[in-house]
Protein backbone atom coordinates (compact mmCIF):
# COMPACT_ATOMS: atom_id res chain seq x y z
CA UNK A 1 0.00 0.00 0.00
CA UNK A 2 2.91 2.54 1.06
CA UNK A 3 4.44 1.26 -2.38
CA UNK A 4 1.96 2.29 -4.17
CA UNK A 5 1.49 5.76 -2.38
CA UNK A 6 5.01 6.08 -3.42
CA UNK A 7 4.68 5.89 -6.75
CA UNK A 8 1.79 7.89 -7.29
CA UNK A 9 3.13 10.88 -5.54
CA UNK A 10 6.16 10.39 -7.68
CA UNK A 11 3.76 10.69 -10.71
CA UNK A 12 2.00 13.97 -9.96
CA UNK A 13 5.56 14.92 -9.14
CA UNK A 14 6.39 14.20 -12.30
CA UNK A 15 3.45 15.98 -14.01
CA UNK A 16 3.97 19.24 -12.12
CA UNK A 17 7.75 19.53 -13.49
CA UNK A 18 6.65 18.63 -17.07
CA UNK A 19 3.61 21.58 -16.43
CA UNK A 20 5.84 24.00 -15.66
CA UNK A 21 8.74 23.28 -18.20
CA UNK A 22 6.09 23.55 -20.90
CA UNK A 23 4.85 26.72 -19.59
CA UNK A 24 8.54 28.28 -19.63
CA UNK A 25 9.09 26.82 -23.19
CA UNK A 26 6.18 29.02 -24.04
CA UNK A 27 6.48 31.88 -22.02
CA UNK A 28 9.74 31.92 -24.08
CA UNK A 29 8.67 31.37 -27.73
CA UNK A 30 6.10 34.31 -27.10
CA UNK A 31 8.72 36.60 -25.89
CA UNK A 32 11.02 35.68 -28.55
CA UNK A 33 7.75 36.32 -31.11
CA UNK A 34 7.05 40.20 -29.53
CA UNK A 35 8.26 42.92 -31.33
CA UNK A 36 10.70 45.60 -29.21
CA UNK A 37 9.16 48.91 -30.11
CA UNK A 38 11.15 51.83 -31.53
CA UNK A 39 11.07 55.65 -30.64
CA UNK A 40 9.80 57.97 -33.43
CA UNK A 41 10.27 61.83 -34.23
CA UNK A 42 7.34 64.08 -33.38
CA UNK A 43 5.95 65.16 -36.35
CA UNK A 44 7.83 68.43 -37.92
CA UNK A 45 5.07 71.36 -36.67
CA UNK A 46 6.01 73.09 -39.95
CA UNK A 47 6.07 73.08 -43.62
CA UNK A 48 7.28 74.92 -46.46
CA UNK A 49 6.16 78.20 -47.03
CA UNK A 50 5.39 78.56 -43.74
CA UNK A 51 6.07 82.56 -42.29
CA UNK A 52 6.70 82.03 -38.62
CA UNK A 53 7.37 84.25 -35.96
CA UNK A 54 7.73 84.87 -32.40
CA UNK A 55 4.32 85.76 -31.40
CA UNK A 56 1.14 86.67 -33.68
CA UNK A 57 1.33 90.36 -32.90
CA UNK A 58 4.66 90.57 -35.15
CA UNK A 59 4.79 93.68 -37.47
CA UNK A 60 8.24 92.71 -38.68
CA UNK A 61 8.76 93.67 -42.36
CA UNK A 62 11.31 90.96 -42.66
CA UNK A 63 10.98 87.03 -40.91
CA UNK A 64 11.65 84.06 -41.63
CA UNK A 65 9.91 81.00 -44.30
CA UNK A 66 9.83 77.23 -44.12
CA UNK A 67 11.58 76.20 -47.37
CA UNK A 68 11.81 72.60 -46.83
CA UNK A 69 11.97 70.27 -43.86
CA UNK A 70 14.97 67.10 -43.49
CA UNK A 71 13.30 64.73 -41.68
CA UNK A 72 16.05 62.70 -42.40
CA UNK A 73 18.54 64.98 -39.86
CA UNK A 74 15.22 66.43 -38.11
CA UNK A 75 15.87 69.98 -39.90
CA UNK A 76 14.31 73.07 -41.32
CA UNK A 77 15.41 75.25 -44.03
CA UNK A 78 14.47 78.49 -44.08
CA UNK A 79 15.56 81.96 -45.63
CA UNK A 80 14.71 85.92 -45.23
CA UNK A 81 11.64 86.57 -46.79
CA UNK A 82 10.41 90.57 -47.15
CA UNK A 83 6.81 92.59 -47.38
CA UNK A 84 6.36 93.73 -50.51
CA UNK A 85 5.14 97.57 -51.28
CA UNK A 86 1.80 96.64 -50.97
CA UNK A 87 2.19 95.08 -47.53
CA UNK A 88 2.03 91.33 -48.56
CA UNK A 89 4.28 88.58 -48.22
CA UNK A 90 6.42 88.87 -49.70
CA UNK A 91 10.21 88.90 -51.83
CA UNK A 92 13.82 87.38 -51.07
CA UNK A 93 16.55 89.64 -51.46
CA UNK A 94 19.01 86.88 -52.22
CA UNK A 95 19.06 82.81 -52.57
CA UNK A 96 20.90 82.25 -48.91
CA UNK A 97 19.36 79.87 -47.06
CA UNK A 98 20.37 77.86 -43.80
CA UNK A 99 19.35 75.01 -41.96
CA UNK A 100 18.56 74.77 -38.09
CA UNK A 101 17.81 72.30 -35.61
CA UNK A 102 13.57 72.05 -35.40
CA UNK A 103 13.47 71.92 -31.99
CA UNK A 104 15.32 75.28 -31.76
CA UNK A 105 13.90 76.92 -34.44
CA UNK A 106 9.70 75.56 -33.17
CA UNK A 107 11.14 76.84 -29.63
CA UNK A 108 12.39 80.56 -31.03
CA UNK A 109 9.29 81.10 -33.38
CA UNK A 110 6.71 78.86 -32.44
CA UNK A 111 3.77 80.60 -34.36
CA UNK A 112 3.12 80.48 -37.93
CA UNK A 113 1.48 83.88 -39.12
CA UNK A 114 0.81 82.97 -42.64
CA UNK A 115 1.64 80.81 -45.80
CA UNK A 116 2.86 81.24 -49.35
CA UNK A 117 4.03 79.34 -51.82
CA UNK A 118 7.68 79.41 -51.50
CA UNK A 119 8.26 78.01 -55.85
CA UNK A 120 6.08 81.49 -56.35
CA UNK A 121 8.35 83.81 -53.90
CA UNK A 122 10.40 85.78 -56.37
CA UNK A 123 14.06 87.52 -55.67
CA UNK A 124 14.00 91.16 -55.59
CA UNK A 125 17.60 92.69 -55.23
CA UNK A 126 17.19 96.05 -53.16
CA UNK A 127 18.85 98.98 -54.96
CA UNK A 128 20.71 101.77 -53.23
CA UNK A 129 19.60 105.05 -54.34
CA UNK A 130 21.99 107.68 -56.37
CA UNK A 131 23.89 109.90 -53.70
CA UNK A 132 22.65 113.34 -54.68
CA UNK A 133 25.65 116.09 -54.55
CA UNK A 134 24.59 119.15 -54.11
CA UNK A 135 26.89 121.81 -55.94
CA UNK A 136 27.49 125.25 -55.82
CA UNK A 137 25.35 127.66 -57.92
CA UNK A 138 26.78 130.16 -60.52
CA UNK A 139 29.92 129.86 -62.75
CA UNK A 140 33.33 128.03 -61.90
CA UNK A 141 35.91 130.85 -62.00
CA UNK A 142 38.96 130.14 -63.63
CA UNK A 143 42.23 131.73 -62.56
CA UNK A 144 45.50 132.39 -64.66
CA UNK A 145 47.25 134.60 -63.55
CA UNK A 146 48.30 137.73 -61.03
CA UNK A 147 49.88 141.06 -61.47
CA UNK A 148 52.42 141.85 -60.45
CA UNK A 149 53.23 138.45 -59.29
CA UNK A 150 54.83 139.49 -55.83
CA UNK A 151 55.00 141.46 -52.92
CA UNK A 152 57.57 142.50 -50.32
CA UNK A 153 56.62 142.05 -46.52
CA UNK A 154 54.66 145.10 -44.96
CA UNK A 155 53.92 146.33 -48.13
CA UNK A 156 50.46 147.27 -49.79
CA UNK A 157 50.06 145.91 -53.60
CA UNK A 158 47.55 146.71 -55.88
CA UNK A 159 47.21 143.82 -58.08
CA UNK A 160 45.07 142.61 -60.82
CA UNK A 161 43.89 139.41 -61.32
CA UNK A 162 43.34 137.75 -64.68
CA UNK A 163 41.16 134.46 -65.72
CA UNK A 164 37.51 133.79 -66.95
CA UNK A 165 33.93 133.68 -65.63
CA UNK A 166 35.03 135.93 -62.70
CA UNK A 167 30.91 137.02 -61.12
CA UNK A 168 30.26 140.06 -59.38
CA UNK A 169 30.75 140.10 -55.73
CA UNK A 170 33.41 137.64 -55.88
CA UNK A 171 36.34 137.28 -53.49
CA UNK A 172 39.99 136.71 -53.75
CA UNK A 173 42.39 136.30 -50.66
CA UNK A 174 46.34 134.28 -50.86
CA UNK A 175 46.95 131.04 -49.24
CA UNK A 176 49.58 128.53 -47.93
CA UNK A 177 49.23 125.89 -45.72
CA UNK A 178 49.69 125.90 -42.78
CA UNK A 179 49.70 129.94 -42.84
CA UNK A 180 46.47 132.30 -42.47
CA UNK A 181 44.75 133.58 -45.38
CA UNK A 182 45.58 136.71 -46.84
CA UNK A 183 41.84 138.12 -47.87
CA UNK A 184 41.90 140.81 -50.69
CA UNK A 185 40.17 144.44 -50.36
CA UNK A 186 38.79 146.64 -52.51
CA UNK A 187 38.13 143.97 -54.91
CA UNK A 188 36.26 144.85 -58.78
CA UNK A 189 35.14 142.99 -60.80
CA UNK A 190 35.61 145.07 -63.64
CA UNK A 191 35.25 142.36 -66.44
CA UNK A 192 35.00 138.52 -66.41
CA UNK A 193 37.91 138.29 -67.24
CA UNK A 194 39.57 140.75 -64.76
CA UNK A 195 39.71 141.55 -60.95
CA UNK A 196 41.04 144.39 -59.07
CA UNK A 197 42.15 144.59 -55.58
CA UNK A 198 44.40 145.29 -52.75
CA UNK A 199 46.50 143.15 -50.83
CA UNK A 200 47.94 144.32 -47.00
CA UNK A 201 50.84 142.29 -46.36
CA UNK A 202 51.82 143.52 -42.97
CA UNK A 203 53.85 140.88 -40.92
CA UNK A 204 53.44 138.22 -43.68
CA UNK A 205 55.21 135.35 -44.08
CA UNK A 206 57.59 135.13 -46.53
CA UNK A 207 57.46 132.65 -49.47
CA UNK A 208 54.92 131.63 -52.47
CA UNK A 209 50.83 131.58 -51.94
CA UNK A 210 48.01 130.21 -54.01
CA UNK A 211 45.51 132.93 -55.67
CA UNK A 212 42.15 131.95 -54.98
CA UNK A 213 39.03 133.16 -56.31
CA UNK A 214 35.67 132.69 -54.94
CA UNK A 215 32.60 133.17 -57.15
CA UNK A 216 29.48 134.03 -55.04
CA UNK A 217 27.86 130.80 -55.65
CA UNK A 218 30.66 129.13 -53.79
CA UNK A 219 32.51 128.06 -56.70
CA UNK A 220 36.43 128.87 -56.78
CA UNK A 221 39.28 128.46 -58.41
CA UNK A 222 43.56 128.41 -57.35
CA UNK A 223 46.40 129.19 -59.09
CA UNK A 224 49.27 127.57 -56.98
CA UNK A 225 52.18 128.85 -56.02
CA UNK A 226 51.40 132.01 -58.58
CA UNK A 227 52.21 135.40 -55.77
CA UNK A 228 55.69 135.53 -53.68
CA UNK A 229 56.04 137.48 -50.30
CA UNK A 230 59.01 138.60 -49.28
CA UNK A 231 62.01 138.63 -51.64
CA UNK A 232 60.39 139.60 -55.23
CA UNK A 233 61.55 138.15 -58.37
CA UNK A 234 62.95 140.03 -61.08
CA UNK A 235 60.44 140.98 -63.24
CA UNK A 236 61.09 141.89 -67.38
CA UNK A 237 58.89 144.02 -69.48
CA UNK A 238 60.63 143.95 -72.51
CA UNK A 239 64.19 144.46 -74.38
CA UNK A 240 65.52 146.83 -76.88
CA UNK A 241 66.23 146.15 -79.62
CA UNK A 242 64.23 143.11 -79.90
CA UNK A 243 66.54 141.33 -83.04
CA UNK A 244 70.13 141.44 -84.12
CA UNK A 245 71.98 139.08 -86.80
CA UNK A 246 74.13 136.81 -86.54
CA UNK A 247 78.25 137.01 -86.03
CA UNK A 248 77.26 140.82 -84.66
CA UNK A 249 78.89 141.87 -81.90
CA UNK A 250 79.26 144.32 -79.13
CA UNK A 251 75.29 144.69 -79.34
CA UNK A 252 74.05 147.51 -76.39
CA UNK A 253 71.08 145.53 -74.73
CA UNK A 254 68.60 147.25 -72.90
CA UNK A 255 66.22 145.44 -70.50
CA UNK A 256 63.18 147.09 -68.96
CA UNK A 257 60.78 145.90 -65.79
CA UNK A 258 61.15 145.53 -62.16
CA UNK A 259 62.73 144.17 -58.92
CA UNK A 260 66.67 144.48 -60.38
CA UNK A 261 68.77 144.58 -57.70
CA UNK A 262 72.49 146.17 -57.81
CA UNK A 263 74.34 143.21 -58.86
CA UNK A 264 72.63 141.35 -61.67
CA UNK A 265 73.52 138.74 -63.74
CA UNK A 266 71.77 138.53 -67.94
CA UNK A 267 71.30 135.49 -70.18
CA UNK A 268 70.20 134.69 -73.80
CA UNK A 269 68.83 131.38 -73.87
CA UNK A 270 67.44 129.28 -76.65
CA UNK A 271 66.32 125.98 -75.40
CA UNK A 272 68.65 123.67 -74.26
CA UNK A 273 71.81 125.60 -75.74
CA UNK A 274 74.50 126.92 -74.76
CA UNK A 275 73.30 130.56 -73.21
CA UNK A 276 74.87 133.45 -73.64
CA UNK A 277 76.30 136.21 -71.50
CA UNK A 278 75.02 139.73 -71.20
CA UNK A 279 78.12 141.15 -70.40
CA UNK A 280 78.71 144.00 -68.24
CA UNK A 281 75.03 144.26 -66.44
CA UNK A 282 73.98 147.68 -65.05
CA UNK A 283 70.67 148.11 -62.67
CA UNK A 284 69.71 151.03 -62.72
CA UNK A 285 66.94 152.46 -59.98
CA UNK A 286 65.45 148.92 -60.35
CA UNK A 287 63.88 148.95 -63.44
CA UNK A 288 66.26 149.06 -66.10
CA UNK A 289 69.68 147.18 -67.38
CA UNK A 290 71.76 147.91 -69.71
CA UNK A 291 74.56 145.18 -71.18
CA UNK A 292 76.52 144.17 -74.23
CA UNK A 293 75.86 141.25 -75.97
CA UNK A 294 78.10 139.11 -78.35
CA UNK A 295 76.44 137.07 -81.26
CA UNK A 296 80.00 135.20 -82.95
CA UNK A 297 78.58 131.71 -83.44
CA UNK A 298 81.84 130.69 -81.85
CA UNK A 299 80.16 132.23 -78.60
CA UNK A 300 77.23 130.42 -79.32
CA UNK A 301 75.32 132.46 -81.77
CA UNK A 302 72.72 131.08 -83.07
CA UNK A 303 69.34 131.87 -85.21
CA UNK A 304 65.92 131.62 -83.62
CA UNK A 305 64.10 133.18 -81.15
CA UNK A 306 65.63 133.34 -77.67
CA UNK A 307 64.70 133.91 -73.67
CA UNK A 308 66.14 136.32 -71.73
CA UNK A 309 66.90 136.12 -68.51
CA UNK A 310 67.83 138.02 -65.20
CA UNK A 311 69.28 136.67 -61.94
CA UNK A 312 69.14 138.39 -58.53
CA UNK A 313 72.85 137.81 -57.55
CA UNK A 314 72.02 138.07 -53.74
CA UNK A 315 68.94 136.43 -53.49
CA UNK A 316 69.47 134.14 -56.68
CA UNK A 317 65.98 134.66 -57.91
CA UNK A 318 65.33 134.59 -61.82
CA UNK A 319 62.95 136.54 -64.01
CA UNK A 320 62.55 135.52 -67.54
CA UNK A 321 60.65 137.17 -71.02
CA UNK A 322 60.42 134.06 -73.52
CA UNK A 323 61.21 134.03 -76.68
CA UNK A 324 60.98 137.80 -77.52
CA UNK A 325 64.44 138.31 -78.99
CA UNK A 326 65.27 137.23 -82.58
CA UNK A 327 68.57 135.97 -83.43
CA UNK A 328 68.35 136.37 -87.98
CA UNK A 329 70.94 135.67 -90.60
CA UNK A 330 73.36 138.39 -92.07
CA UNK A 331 71.47 140.01 -94.43
CA UNK A 332 73.03 140.10 -98.15
CA UNK A 333 74.61 143.26 -98.72
CA UNK A 334 73.50 144.43 -102.03
CA UNK A 335 76.35 145.00 -105.28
Amino acid sequence: MEKEITNGLLICLILVFAVLIAGCSDQSSNGAATPVPTSTLPAAKFVAGDIIAKSASSTEQTLYVITQYDSKNDMYIRAWIHKNVDGSWGHFSDNKTEKIERTLVEKVYPVKLTHVTVSSVSIITPTIPPTVVTTASGSTPTVTGISPVSGATNAVVGVTITGANFESGATAKLTRPGYPSIAATGVSVSSSTSIGCTFTLSSADEGSYNVVVTNPGGQSDTKTGAFTIGQAPPIITSVSPTNAELGDTQIPITIYGQNFDDGVKVTFVQGSGTPLDCVTPSSLAGTKITCVLDLKTSNGGKIGLWDVKVTNIRSQITGTLTGKFTVANVTPSST
